[in-house]
């Protein structure tokens, strides 16, 4: 059985390499949309060139400055509406631009769709999903039973409950005594107005 933190992992290492061949076809796309275009066309193609490749390195690697003016390419809302955005840049009346505009416009409505679902990881670069992959894979975390089980397991919070109640500064070793575990409250507040 696989663990639902191993199926995130996967998920979101297979929507890292989703985006940079979308990417990759968006520039693939808008280079045959530029080769008949307008003058215009040609314009908006280096820009949508530009900005694919940029969102291609911001894919790869983390970069602060992505984080910092363009927080919104780090939800999946952000990147849904950059893809719907670059799905209407790129449609045309090439078989070529017709299939990657319908494949970019249907990945951004359904990250669009994912945004509103709250059980999704936000979205990282391929290099920090790749190093939670492998610090996660590589500590044992994603076997159903990790290789050294105790099945006697106590914990910290467990073994204090066995334990006495601790004596107090304002005790002495008497009234701690006295102070047993069977002792209720109202004992208790009468010992202490003696």
């Amino acid at each position: 059985m696989i663990s639902r933190s191993k199926i995130e992992h996967i998920v979101c290492l297979a929507l890292n390499g989703i985006n940079i061949i979308l990417y990759l076809l968006i520039i693939t796309a808008i280079i045959f949309k530029c080769i008949d275009g307008k003058f215009s066309e040609i314009v908006l193609g280096i820009y949508g060139i530009i900005m694919a490749a940029l969102l291609v390195i911001n894919e790869l690697q983390e970069i602060q400055f992505s984080y910092t003016y363009f927080f919104f390419l780090s939800t999946y809302r952000g990147r849904g509406l950059i893809m719907v955005f670059f799905g209407c840049l790129v449609l045309d009346f090439g078989i070529v631009n017709i299939v990657v505009g319908t494949l970019v416009l249907a990945t951004g409505l359904l990250y669009i769709i994912m945004s509103f679902l709250s059980t999704f990881p936000q979205p990282h670069p391929i290099t920090i999903n790749w190093r939670n992959w492998n610090d996660f894979s590589a500590e044992g975390l994603d076997l159903p039973h990790p290789r050294n089980i105790n099945n006697h397991v106590v914990s910290q919070v467990h073994e204090r409950l066995k334990s006495p109640a601790p004596i107090l500064p304002n005790q002495s070793c008497t009234e701690h005594s006295l102070l047993g575990h069977q002792t209720n409250l109202d004992e208790m507040i009468y010992t202490r107005r003696k």
